[in-house]
């Protein structure tokens, strides 16, 4: 139920400037790392989850949380503009969300069961991804928003409005995701299903929208329906 690539290019295509548009979109279709002992682990951007254990834990989850991210960020750029009169760059806005976890599949491999972290760990995709986009030679200012997305706790804190915005997206919609997920984790174990069949046919945002406006009972009967479930009464 995810989205696909073209979402990112079509949000790519918003950034004015060329150079800068041109260098997003090639890192969005060949999110390779540079350094040759940088290993592949065979997850592709558009199947990656956005995590193993937390927010968006399902395949494609890492497009749907990025298409999020920069749409949060534009939304909240708008709002800055209009109540404080700032000029906020959309550019380097569009850029750092679209690009802020794109080397999180290098930490991911595909087993059985779903997803799993790669064992040989091959640096976090943070350090990654400031390492290939000074390597592409992105604007400084496109890799602080990237280094910094984690906030307090990144290796350099925001030093920018657009920094700040894209962190704070981050966070919203990860956090929002992570509650959404702990709800399809016990739904699942309520109805015996496995979660990942949960993901396949429908968001878990939309589970926990039923969850938080109907209750426990109505989202486990949704479900049912969803996943065609019948129990003996």
């Amino acid at each position: 139920m995810s989205m696909s690539l073209d979402k990112l290019i079509e949000l790519a295509n918003k950034i004015e400037d060329k150079d800068l548009r041109e260098k997003v979109i090639d890192f969005i279709k060949n999110p390779k790392a540079s350094h040759p002992e940088i290993k592949e682990t065979g997850v592709s951007l558009e199947e990656s989850p956005a995590s193993i254990n937390w927010h968006h834990r399902y395949e494609g989850g890492l497009i749907d949380h990025t298409v999020a991210v920069t749409k949060l960020a534009l939304k909240m750029a708008d709002v800055f503009e209009e109540v404080y009169g700032v000029k906020v760059n959309r550019d380097h806005i569009i850029a750092g969300a679209l690009l802020h976890d794109i080397m999180k599949p290098y930490n991911y491999i595909k087993t059985d069961e779903g997803f799993d972290h790669y064992d040989m760990f091959n640096l976090d995709h943070l350090t990654l991804a400031v390492a290939e986009l000074y390597k592409r030679g992105f604007p400084l200012d496109v890799i602080k928003i990237v280094a910094s997305h984690h906030g307090e706790h990144s290796p350099t804190r925001p030093q920018s409005i657009e920094a700040y915005i894209v962190h704070y997206a981050d966070e919203t919609d990860s956090k929002i995701n992570d509650v959404a997920i702990r709800v399809c984790q016990a739904r699942s174990r309520d109805l015996g299903v496995d979660e990942r069949e949960i993901y396949k046919a429908i968001n878990p945002l939309k589970v926990y929208e039923v969850r938080s406006k109907e209750g426990k009972k109505s989202v486990i009967e949704f479900l049912k329906d969803i996943l065609n479930l019948e129990f003996d009464e």
